[in-house]
Parts: structure tokens; C-alpha cells; sequence
């Protein structure tokens, strides 16, 4: 990272737009460097939604990609997913891939859009009106988690660099229990918020299960 640049005075104004990602190129203007990227919905942990750098003017579309790979037609009720921005420049991007669900996690470069990586997930939405937000989280700036089907969590480390990495799928109730029966998890225990992060490392969501 360049001394003297913050991470949002260099790469990016993110932008959602219906089933779009628009990044915007931005002139930079020195500022104090952040010592976190956008980590997490909203920002931070408290969902702020409040950058420590100051937003500059829209310039120039840099590059855009889609987050809806089958968005619907007319009314588009869906609370897509926040993307992430990694103190190295990645910008981690939930993307939906279905007319009713399945989900993906891309991570692309920040300067020109793109594609470093992508890992599929097999999350299942919970009953629902609105499509609820489909959002992973960045811990200690290091490990990406993801929501995963019957209230698993995927991870992966290494998150700018391209290649095989370190990742694995982690359950509350055990991964034991969920591996003796993945498929009862499945149908009855949903993730129904965003994933956050806390400074420890530490991982908190929402779930719902089919019997309430």
C-alpha cells in the first residue's frame, strides 16, 4: 500500500446498483492510510456503514461485474450481499448464481477488475419474502468466512493471491455432528444474517432453524 494514500482514495467507490458492482475510479488525494479495508457489512462490526476515509468525487466507471448471474425480472426484491475490500487492494464480491439461490464468493483485483479466485458455496436460503443478504466477512484481515448450508461457515486464507489455499467448513454444533448428517442440518438450520468479525478473530451470524 502506498504511504500516504488510504485504500478508498486509491482503489475504489464501490457501488451496488440492482444486480451490478460499478467501481469507480477516484483522484487521490492524500489522507491518513486506514489500518483496516472494508471487512465486513457495513463496514465494520457495528454496521456503521461509515469509512475513516472521506469519499471523493465519482470520476469514471474503472470496471463493473454482475452480482446477480440470474437476476428476475420486474420488481427485484433482494438485499444483495456488501462486498468486502481487503487492505491489499482485493475486493471480495457475493455473487448469486440462481433464480432462487446458490451462491458464490469472487475475489478481484481492485485496479482493473480482475478475476483472482472464486469458491462455491452450498448455502440454502431460509424461508423467505425479501431475499436476505448473502454476506461474508473478513477476520483479522487474514481469513475470509462465508456462510455455508445447515449453519456451517466456509473459510479461506490467502485471499489475494490466486491458487489452491487453505480452507475448510466449520459448524457451531460440531463438525462431527454435522458430517453424521449433513443433509437433516441442511433442511432445518439456515443463516439468516450477515457474518461479523470482531478484533479477536472471533465469528457472529444469525440463524433460524425450520422449527420456529
Amino acid at each position: 500500500m502506498r504511504s500516504g494514500t488510504s485504500l478508498l482514495d486509491r482503489a475504489l467507490g464501490v457501488l451496488l446498483v440492482g444486480p451490478l458492482l460499478a467501481v469507480f475510479a477516484m483522484p487521490v488525494r492524500g489522507a491518513a492510510e486506514p489500518p483496516d479495508g472494508w471487512i465486513t457489512f457495513a463496514g465494520n462490526p457495528q454496521h456503521t456503514g461509515v469509512s475513516s476515509a472521506a469519499a471523493q468525487p465519482f470520476e469514471v466507471i474503472r470496471w463493473s461485474t454482475p452480482v446477480d448471474l440470474a437476476p428476475p425480472s420486474g420488481d427485484i426484491l433482494i438485499h444483495y450481499g456488501s462486498p468486502l475490500v481487503t487492505p491489499a487492494n482485493t475486493v471480495i464480491i457475493p455473487v448469486k448464481t440462481g433464480a432462487s439461490g446458490g451462491y458464490e464468493v469472487q475475489a478481484r483485483s481492485g485496479k482493473d477488475g480482475s478475476l483472482i479466485w472464486s469458491e462455491t458455496s452450498h448455502y440454502i436460503l431460509p424461508p423467505h419474502n425479501w431475499t436476505p443478504s448473502y454476506s461474508p466477512t473478513l477476520a483479522l484481515n487474514t481469513r475470509l468466512y462465508f456462510p455455508g448450508a445447515g449453519g456451517t461457515v466456509y473459510f479461506r486464507d490467502t485471499v489475494d493471491a490466486s491458487g489452491p489455499a487453505p480452507s475448510g467448513q466449520l459448524a457451531f454444533f460440531g463438525e462431527s455432528n454435522y458430517a453424521a448428517n449433513p443433509a437433516s442440518f441442511d433442511s432445518t438450520v439456515f443463516i439468516n444474517t450477515p457474518l461479523t468479525a470482531d478484533t479477536a478473530g472471533n465469528i457472529y451470524f444469525g440463524f433460524r432453524t425450520a422449527t420456529w
